[in-house]
């Protein structure tokens, strides 16, 4: 059996250069060649079976690169190795590209394949081929900066590294917990020097000010002698690298904020300044809003305190954008009336209100979901809304309700929804009933769970 293997294998690497398919009709063509030579017949499932198994597969062909090309690849990798101590397939195939198209190897992919099945003393990884197993190109580029005083530009790394995709490169040196890029280059950190006892010097003061205000800036301590140090690296990248390596136990960072590890990033603190920067305003965008809220150091988690703060200030006329109240005129009756027929007394979501045909003009701007979110949270006599929180992106979810229907909270108006429309209580139910009509926006079981129990307890006192 394996002399036939061996024959299928070679009559395909004589007969197909540009690749065999794994079909009838190319499986006919080897069986009335192998009948011709060998005077004997295989089945063409058995030789498609051959194809499958031996080949290497490419855009729905298989590939058996022959001998005589085995030898010429063999060659320029060895020569390529002999002078670079890492490779990558990519730029090989590009820099050879004539090469390969001679040897009819028109796939990185098939290339590559091939060399990994390779056993000729060289390591070949998943992109790149090395002479060593362990070499790796973050280590081969510390071997660089370690022969230089400080700074290497990208143009001597490219020099150095031939074989090597400049992406690569400014992957690993781009790391800032490594390396530090300056005027002329880059710099690695371990190079940096450091005045430990200004540093110590400053970590207390920053203690100081934390414990009396809550947080600090660097503004507040003196680095001075530390930059005097490293002339070359910019004040603002020294500071990263010194909060990094002496400050980062102790404190965290938020913007240009920082905090004593373990301080809660809450509400009653960023609120004020998030209050006064949206009161003096007169139009507002949401990326202006959260860009402010980030200097502050809101973290990511608490978007919904900036639009909290806008909510309570101002109106917002779509997704991105907020006005003063000056600037539109609410006709508060006629837009309660407008409602009525859509809530008729009872919960309803806001993406229940699918047209405004009845609603009166607002100046300059159009009715939408965001705007008549924010008339019922502040300017409405009749309605009211609720929602798990502020509507950060297209979802619009929420609940209007008649003013005189009282939650304590949204898991109580929604624990009301559920019973009035008389969902059965399993889970698979409420969920798609709270998601699909736009009371939530996404699953979540601890609150789904706790609406059933909820119902259920109820349902027991009855």
């Amino acid at each position: 059996m394996k002399n036939i293997i061996q024959r299928i294998i070679n009559i395909i690497k004589e007969n197909f250069p540009n690749g065999v398919r794994a079909d009838f009709i190319d499986a006919n063509k080897i069986f009335r060649l192998y009948a011709a030579n060998y005077h004997e017949e295989i089945s063409r499932a058995k030789i498609i079976e051959i194809i499958c198994k031996n080949g290497v597969e490419n855009g729905g062909r298989y590939y058996f690169i022959s001998a005589s090309k085995v030898e010429e690849i063999q060659k320029l990798f060895a020569g390529i190795l002999e002078k670079n101590s890492i490779a990558y397939y990519s730029e090989i195939y590009e820099k050879h590209s004539d090469f390969f198209a001679r040897l009819q190897i028109f796939s990185i992919d098939v290339l590559k394949d091939f060399l990994l099945k390779l056993n000729d003393g060289n390591f070949y990884f998943e992109e790149f081929c090395a002479t060593h197993e362990s070499t790796r190109l973050e280590t081969e580029l510390e071997k660089i900066f370690a022969l230089t005083e400080k700074t290497v530009n990208l143009e001597t790394l490219q020099k150095n590294f031939p074989y090597v995709p400049t992406r690569k490169i400014l992957e690993i040196i781009s790391n800032t917990k490594k390396y530090l890029p300056i005027e002329g280059g880059y710099i690695p950190i371990s190079k940096l020097q450091f005045d430990t006892k200004e540093i110590d010097a400053a970590k207390k003061m920053l203690m100081k000010i934390t414990d009396e205000n809550n947080y600090a800036t660097f503004d507040n301590c003196d680095l001075s002698s530390n930059f005097a140090l490293n002339p070359e690296v910019s004040e603002k990248n020294l500071r990263d690298v010194i909060f990094d390596k002496f400050f980062s136990v102790e404190f965290d960072k938020r913007g240009n904020r920082i905090f004593k590890k373990g301080y809660k990033n809450n509400s009653d603190y960023f609120m004020p300044d998030l209050r006064k920067f949206v009161a003096a305003r007169q139009e507002l965008s949401t990326d202006e809003l959260f860009n402010f809220a980030k200097s502050l150091g809101v973290s990511k988690g608490s978007i919904h305190l900036p639009l909290r703060a806008a909510n309570e200030l101002m109106i917002r006329v779509e997704k991105n954008f907020f006005v003063k109240d000056a600037l539109i005129n609410f006709d508060i009756e006629r837009i309660d009336a407008a409602l009525n027929p859509f809530v008729q007394g009872k919960i309803i979501p806001l993406r229940a209100v699918t047209s405004f045909t009845g609603f009166p003009a607002v100046g300059a701007y159009t009715w939408n979901l965001f705007l008549l979110e924010s008339f019922l949270r502040r300017f409405s006599k009749k309605y009211s809304f609720m929602a798990a929180g502020a509507n950060v992106n297209n979802s619009n979810v929420g609940a209007i309700f008649p003013k005189s229907m009282n939650f304590k909270d949204y898991l109580e108006l929604q624990v009301a929804a559920v019973i009035q429309e008389k969902i059965p209580l399993e889970k698979s139910a409420v969920e798609n009933f709270l998601i699909s009509q736009g009371y939530r926006n996404k699953k979540n079981d601890k609150i789904i769970n706790g609406i059933i129990s909820e119902i259920s307890r109820r349902q027991e006192k009855i």
